[in-house]
């Protein structure tokens, strides 16, 4: 396909926001190759700010909006592409590019739909890879001729993400001038093990007030969870379900650090470049090997599987309550 330089990519991730953002390197590397290709991000309403404020995103369609359409419909939105890569697999999008008669559908081969849907398939499969999410990502680049094999370090320059062009009015009230400004975000949405908020509550407390002003955030449907940790810290800035994305992504990128589970707000202040603690399970597929952070601040810490992960009593699991909050203030005050 060098011989044939597309001129209109689609790349499909309809999943979550992290996923999303470990997957930006492959528009980056796709622009480097053919930088007067379109590139277009299909994906969920809710990561459109993340896919628009990369610069090497052209524009946006809603998988929310798209599959409310008929399918004729739906398919005609799709048929400007001459390439469309299924990075995370549909079978109603794969129909959809089909039925739009894009050129090149690229998908794994481990998805039976793609053997009557897309005309390039990729033998790789992400159950029990070694490899990192953002390098696995890369495999589907493979029918384009374009590179595939890059290290973690040389992935970080690949995510240019930039600050949304917003008002920091919102923002700026919250913050203070004379303190460390540390964002705490202590839920996942279900999409990860979570650092148990007693845990988060005694950091609080471990961290002086005369250096540290504590910004508490998550989403609105997560606030009666963390309502507990609210009523308990009352001198924290409570920002939970008050902050649209961009406001959220201003705030990761004017804040000074930033504590989190292995969730969307940790690629995205990751790749920002800001100072992010990422708090993770070892299980095989959750842990740092295949989900840590790309960026050139982040860290993160990993807790060893508990006994009842040992057993498979997941339900039992304990695993996050052995991370210390001491072994975290001490990660944030290397900050400093």
């Amino acid at each position: 396909m060098q011989s044939l330089a597309p001129k209109h990519i689609i790349i499909s991730r309809t999943d979550n926001i992290g996923d999303v953002v470990l997957t930006l390197p492959m528009a980056a590397l796709i622009k480097q190759a053919w930088p007067d290709c379109k590139v277009t991000f299909l994906a969920r309403d809710y990561v459109k700010s993340v896919a628009l404020n990369c610069a090497d995103v052209d524009d946006f369609i809603s998988w929310d909006e798209l599959q409310q359409l008929p399918e004729q419909q739906a398919a005609k939105n799709l048929a400007d592409a001459d390439t469309i890569i299924h990075v995370y697999p549909r079978k109603k999008i794969a129909k959809l590019a089909k039925l739009a008669k894009i050129k090149h559908r690229i998908g794994t081969s481990h998805r039976f739909y793609h053997w009557l849907s897309c005309t390039k398939k990729v033998n790789f499969t992400r159950k029990n890879s070694e490899k990192h999410e953002a390098q696995l990502n890369l495999e589907l680049l493979a029918p384009l001729d374009l590179p595939t094999t890059f290290t973690l370090p040389e992935l970080v320059n690949l995510t240019h993400m930039h600050v949304p062009h917003h008002s920091t009015t919102t923002i700026q009230q919250f913050l203070a001038d004379d303190k460390f400004n540390l964002i705490l975000h202590p839920l996942s949405n279900g999409n990860s093990k979570e650092w148990p908020l007693e845990n988060f509550s005694k950091l609080i407390t471990l961290l002086p007030a005369d250096k540290f002003n504590i910004l508490l955030t998550g989403t609105p449907n997560e606030q009666q969870r963390l309502q507990t940790l609210i009523d308990a810290h009352p001198e924290i800035n409570n920002l939970v379900g008050k902050l649209s994305l961009d406001d959220f992504m201003v705030l990761l990128a004017t804040g000074d650090g930033l504590v989190v589970n292995s969730t969307g707000p940790l690629h995205i202040a990751a790749a920002l470049g800001k100072q992010v603690l990422g708090l993770f399970p070892s299980d095989k597929g959750k842990d740092p090997e295949r989900w840590g952070p790309l960026g050139k601040q982040a860290s993160y810490l990993v807790a060893p599987l508990c006994n009842a992960c040992k057993q498979r009593q997941q339900e039992s699991c304990n695993c996050m309550s052995a991370i210390t909050p001491e072994q975290v203030k001490s990660v944030i005050e290397s900050w400093n």
